[in-house]
């Protein structure tokens, strides 16, 4: 039995589609349809299962009651087999919980018409330990009632069988007492092979859904941490309220394409995203390999910041060189693909708010006096080159190469002293 089969679905690693499953597998699949889901397709399935081996334990276990020196018994056997065969019956017509609830009230009835007219000689009555277990694993949890009903009628008449002992009357002959030391050994084990079979079952039905809950666990982690700084993301899960984090030193980059708004009005939209896609992932293995968080894109413009939500060493020359590989990553790509792409970055340092807002595709952004003067420091910028503020360029000087702009007019600030960084000194 294949985990396939066990969780009611097709192989997923099979290579050629035979044009028809094997007959083990039609035969548990009776009722089985795409519109189950993969947890109701289990309970199906199992029933189909268990109304199976109660045939065919019924019809096997006939020959072996012809020790009783009577024909009877084989012959009840066989109408006990029949009992089964409706639950098969009502799956195919998409009746599942009928289906189940016959299969179990059937089977009990089976059993219980074997005491009264077979005797307990053979303790076929222990049969109703497996009736108190099933309706868990057959039930889903939405019917409760049922399943604590059944279970309960099982126990009870257990325990009554038990307690009435020799005094339940016997309806059949007797069966000689050398008979009984073959046919006990042989239901005890049939009942032993029942009860593994469906442990097996539930055991194997677990490990498929546990196994199918990590898989999504994992791929909302992934996708979690591709929205969030992972220790962000940690504050959000253990419901921390409101995120919100006053960083004194913290460098922003805004990056920005030149002119794309004119480039994508006569780019098919396919191109357009295509392009964009090519940078921005480009910049995002750039961000991810520096220790640098992405902040959020906004049209064709791309914030980063180094030194949030953890403390980064040295995060304004590491923005700095990231600025200048943005460039240079640029280029690369203005010439695969023939189109004039020329950006604008500007890089601006300084003390920052930073929290999670938004209740959908909620984001980790940040606000003040250094996010507006990095933007403008972009905005203002020459195409082609990183712009940088005067607290930046105090920062910077003992590493990089940087050409004085001269002072700009900065709305919100007045006039600016910047700078354009040419390269990392030698």
């Amino acid at each position: 039995m294949t985990d396939a089969w066990l969780a009611g679905g097709t192989p997923q690693a099979a290579l050629p589609v035979p044009a028809r499953r094997p007959l083990f597998g039609r035969l548990i699949r009776i009722g089985r349809t795409t519109a189950l889901t993969p947890s109701a397709a289990r309970y199906v399935v199992l029933s189909n299962i268990l109304a199976w081996l109660g045939v065919l334990f019924t019809v096997g276990f006939a020959p072996v009651l012809l020790v009783s020196r009577t024909l009877l018994y084989p012959a009840l056997q066989l109408v006990y087999a029949l009992v089964y065969l409706p639950t098969l019956w009502l799956n195919h017509k998409h009746r599942y919980f009928a289906a189940t609830t016959w299969l179990l009230l059937g089977s009990h009835i089976a059993v219980l018409s074997q005491v009264l007219v077979e005797g307990r000689g053979f303790d076929v009555q222990l049969f109703f330990m497996l009736h108190a277990v099933l309706p868990f694993l057959l039930y889903s949890p939405r019917h409760e009632r049922a399943t604590f009903a059944l279970s309960a009628l099982a126990g009870l008449d257990l325990i009554a069988v038990i307690t009435l002992g020799p005094r339940l009357p016997q309806l059949g002959p007797p069966i000689p007492a050398s008979a009984l030391l073959v046919l006990k050994p042989v239901l005890l084990g049939g009942l032993f092979f029942t009860i593994g079979a469906c442990a097996h079952y539930a055991r194997q039905a677990t490990r498929i859904a546990e196994e199918a809950l990590d898989r999504e666990h994992r791929r909302s982690e992934a996708l979690l941490l591709n929205i969030l700084p992972a220790s962000i993301a940690q504050r959000l899960k253990a419901d921390e309220g409101i995120i919100a984090d006053r960083l004194a030193d913290v460098t922003v980059l805004f990056a920005d394409i030149v002119g794309f708004t004119t480039m994508s009005a006569r780019m098919p939209p396919d191109r357009v995203v295509e392009i964009l896609n090519k940078l921005f992932c480009a910049f995002d293995d750039l961000a991810t390999a520096r220790g640098l968080e992405k902040i959020k894109t906004i049209g064709d413009c791309y914030m980063l910041a180094g030194g949030l939500p953890e403390p980064l060493e040295g995060h304004t020359e590491i923005v700095a060189d990231t600025g200048l590989e943005m460039l240079r990553i640029a280029r690369e790509i203005s010439a695969e693909t023939g189109e004039h792409i020329a950006l604008r970055v500007g890089i601006h340092a300084g003390p920052i708010v930073a929290g999670v807002i938004g209740k959908r595709r909620f984001i980790y952004d940040m606000w003040g006096d250094t996010v507006n003067t990095a933007s403008r420091m972009e905005s203002l910028g020459v195409p082609g080159t990183v712009q940088v503020s005067a607290a930046t360029h105090e920062r910077l000087a003992p590493r990089f190469e940087m050409t004085p702009r001269g002072s700009i007019e900065v709305k919100g600030k007045g006039a600016m002293d910047v700078w354009l960084v040419e390269r990392r000194r030698p």
